[in-house]
């Protein structure tokens, strides 16, 4: 906790200072593609504000009003997160269509070296946020790899414009940013809005579950299953399970063992088992249709 907490706040700064640096650049350049990498800049520093505030706020423990503590701010920060680079890119693609049929002249070098140094930058951040299952760091690393390569792009073309002239490339890479900038966008929304609407997690299907269930010993069937996720990495699962007449202490044992498969297999960590007595399911029913 306190390596990324370290590592977000050193982010947050660099990533900042490299805005303002490319906003500038791309001012005095007269670059498309250079404003929008620095957009591109602002999501990820936006990014790693709502990571920093959502690992802050979710580490508070839970209470009588918050149950499962404070993990749904992570999803909430991720789906604004995603919904505000979408109107970024909106901006990016209707500024690149003005410049695509008037292209106006760029001064490259001064885009290759912000770019450059951009890019570095963008390197350095991208490996500390590496490796974490948080959605949210997912989100913001996603980002910063993302602006990299928008770097890698905008230095490609001041390259073409020193060389060749030819400034249409300016908005052309300006358009390409806007696209990657959508596809980031969509990912989080679609996978923010799978976890508020609590689909079960993608990594989880419920008959699977159900048949791994089935192979415990003293299991003789399962329904009524409910799986969602609390957040990017809390996975929740609620069902009844059909058993033989058996005393507490066996049900304990029961518990122990659907709790460990669904949690080595599945990585659900909160489950809410209701035990129902197989047999007497079957009596109940018989006794129905006699009647």
């Amino acid at each position: 906790m306190e390596n990324i907490d370290k590592n977000l706040k050193i982010a947050i700064l660099l990533t900042t200072l490299i805005f303002f640096l490319e906003l500038a650049g791309g001012i005095l350049s007269n670059s498309l593609a250079l404003l929008s990498d620095s957009a591109h800049v602002l999501m990820d520093v936006i990014a790693l504000l709502l990571t920093y505030g959502a690992i802050r706020i979710s580490a508070r423990p839970s209470n009588s009003n918050m149950t499962f503590g404070y993990h749904r701010f992570e999803i909430f920060a991720a789906l604004i997160n995603g919904l505000t680079i979408l109107g970024i890119a909106v901006i990016i693609f209707y500024e690149a269509y003005g410049r695509v049929l008037d292209p106006p002249a760029v001064k490259g070098q001064q885009v290759l070296v912000i770019a450059s140094i951009g890019l570095l930058v963008n390197t350095w951040v991208a490996l500390k946020l590496h490796g974490h299952n948080d959605l949210n760091i997912k989100g913001a690393y996603l980002h910063v790899i993302g602006d990299a390569l928008a770097s890698i792009a905008v230095i490609a073309g001041a390259v073409v414009i020193i060389f060749t002239g030819k400034t249409i490339v300016d908005p052309v890479l300006s358009i390409i940013i806007g696209t990657m900038l959508l596809y980031g966008a969509f990912t989080l929304v679609f996978s923010s809005a799978r976890i508020l609407l609590e689909f079960a997690p993608q990594h989880v299907d419920a008959d699977a579950l159900s048949k791994v269930l089935m192979e415990i010993e003293g299991v003789k069937g399962v329904h009524d299953i409910h799986i969602w996720s609390i957040c990017s990495h809390i996975h929740a699962m609620s069902m009844h399970v059909l058993v033989d007449r058996i005393h507490v202490q066996q049900t304990e044992i029961l518990i122990s063992n659907i709790n460990k498969t669904v949690k080595d297999k599945f990585q659900i960590l909160h489950t809410t088992l209701q035990f129902e007595c197989a047999e007497c399911t079957l009596n109940d029913a018989g006794h129905e249709r006699h009647h």
